[in-house]
């Protein structure tokens, strides 16, 4: 009934359709339903074969097509619980576009950890195509990311060490790969966003005009589609050398059609040391999140007062005013526990802790301390200021309150009615005080390197100690005192705000004074020619 393997019941079967041929139409019919009994009971059989080869397998995997297995093991499940993945809310991001602007982002980092509200940085963002400064940052760096939960973010693409040498087009060779890496990062930020469960709430980007220029437009760009519901501020420096006053003319209109409709907030490095100017920013920036942070209810988010001054006229452009640090009398006094000296902030004979306050605040309204040339804001545009101090939270409340009363005697509000004041508890260096950080990496081999850190691991643990039992040396302490406010000339920023006019409205190779003057004499053949209009007699008709 079979041949070789072949089963008993497909010899049936083709015996049986042989046979068929010699049948009638009713006989036929029979004979198909026979048939497809059968072909059941051939399936069942070759489903039963396939069973037993699969139960004398070996192992427990699957054999597939090729020699492919796949793996019965199911993976692990979880139960849910209530909570949220950050014990802190983390809506802030900060990214810096070459390196003058990693630099200050790095020095805003350090502000915003001084005044104990790094935690509410999420990602920071410096991109630097530069091999040094990306090994610089990621050595300082280590500290920061496992203590303070900020994530840092630098490219990993480093085509050339050159800097484009200047050229705010230079990246155009590696466009491909350098905007590739652009979107990587981004989605890397959106991935820390989703981990901690904190939506950004604001994006700070400083962007100057470098050669990074119009990568960081294109950069802000990526962040901004990626986080929609985000409120954004670009910090734009204005550089001091000429040589790229030439380039940011060049690059302008490009720039800002990136930007159409982004808010700025402008900075002049001719104004100044550009060292302090940086440190002052900074100050200011970090003023504003700590007032909210202080415990005194005093002051709105960083987010809440970018969002609120870019609502109005002339939300689009933003200054800062901050001015000279002042010193605070203290006193060091002795006590009979551990740490042994402690200093303390002295109120005087004429009360300097609440007065120094209320005569800073009165400085920063003027136009004295502004940090890039424009119009004075006047009375009636909105503004935010915020004190610093190095005061503890519990005594920052009762201050505030008499800052507030005194102020409202003397008519501050009245002449300012749309002006925010806050006070803030942190303890910032004095911004007369220039920092300089190396850009070059120092090279040493493995052995210095492990016997610098030891000796620096001992001094710091042996210097925490006699800290903690005879406490700190008191250093000098100061009063920081900035203001943020909504710029006159939104409408057209290239003519209206001076530290734009002076370069975009120059020509190129023509000086600044050369261009006032040239203003100044189409200014007065414009008159001449008006002035000739109205006297000249009508033609006769």
């Amino acid at each position: 009934m079979s041949t070789g393997n072949e089963p008993a019941i497909d010899h049936l079967s083709a015996k049986l359709g042989e046979f068929s041929d010699t049948l009638n139409d009713n006989e036929q019919t029979m004979l198909s339903a026979i048939l497809g009994l059968a072909e059941d009971q051939r399936l069942r059989l070759s489903s039963r074969l396939v069973e037993e080869r699969l139960e004398d397998a070996n192992d427990g995997d699957v054999q597939g097509f090729g020699g492919i297995s796949v793996s019965p093991s199911r993976g692990a499940v979880f139960e849910s619980t209530q909570g949220f993945g950050s014990a802190s809310s983390r809506p802030i991001i900060v990214c810096g576009s070459g390196t003058a602007q990693v630099n200050r982002v790095w020095s805003l980092m350090e502000r915003m950890g001084e005044s104990g509200c790094l935690d509410r940085v999420q990602s920071a963002i410096l991109y630097d195509i530069n091999t040094d400064t990306r090994r610089r940052i990621a050595a300082k760096s280590k500290d920061m990311r496992s203590s303070q939960g900020t994530r840092v973010f630098q490219p990993q693409y480093i085509p050339s060490d050159d800097g484009f040498h200047r050229n705010p087009h230079g990246y155009l060779q590696y466009a491909g790969r350098l905007l590739q890496e652009q979107e990587s990062l981004v989605e890397e930020v959106s991935s820390h966003a989703d981990r901690i469960g904190t939506a950004p709430q604001l994006i700070v980007h400083f962007i100057g005009f470098g050669s990074h220029s119009i990568l960081g437009a294109k950069l802000h760009n990526k962040l901004t589609e990626e986080f929609p519901d985000c409120k954004s501020i670009v910090v734009l420096g204005i550089p001091r050398d000429p040589t790229l006053h030439d380039q940011m003319r060049a690059v302008w209109d490009e720039f800002e059609g990136l930007l159409p409709d982004q808010g700025f907030l402008i900075t002049d490095d001719r104004i100044g040391d550009p060292a302090s100017q940086d440190h002052k920013l900074a100050c200011a920036i970090a003023s504003i999140e700590a007032s909210s942070q202080s415990g005194s209810g005093s002051g709105p988010t960083l987010p809440d007062v970018i969002s609120s001054l870019s609502q109005d006229t002339n939300g689009k452009w933003m200054g800062v005013s901050s001015i000279k640090s002042f010193e605070i009398p203290m006193l060091t006094s002795w006590s009979m526990l551990p740490p042994f000296r402690k200093t303390r902030l002295v109120r005087g004979k004429g009360d300097e802790i609440n007065m120094l306050p209320i005569k800073a605040i009165k400085a920063a309204m003027s136009d004295r301390w502004q940090i890039a040339d424009h119009k004075s804001p006047d009375s009636e545009t909105r503004s935010m200021v915020v004190c610093t101090m190095p005061l503890k939270n519990d005594e920052l409340p009762r201050l505030n309150a008499q800052v507030q009363e005194l102020l409202r005697y003397d008519g501050f509000f009245e002449k300012n009615p749309r002006t925010t004041v806050a006070l803030a508890s942190a303890q910032f260096a004095s911004n007369s005080m220039t920092r300089q950080t190396p850009n070059l990496p120092k090279r040493r081999n493995i052995l210095f390197s492990m016997a610098i850190g030891f000796m620096a691991g001992v001094w710091a643990v042996g210097d925490l100690a006699i800290g903690w039992v005879f406490g700190r040396k008191p250093a000098p302490l100061y009063l920081h005192c900035s203001r943020i406010y909504t710029v006159p000339g939104a409408e057209d920023p290239t003519r209206e705000i001076g530290t734009l006019s002076s370069i975009l409205m120059v020509k190129s190779g023509e000086s600044q004074g050369q261009t006032q003057d040239r203003l100044g004499n189409d200014t007065k053949e414009n008159w001449a020619d008006a002035v000739d209009s109205i006297l000249r007699e009508p033609d006769p008709a």
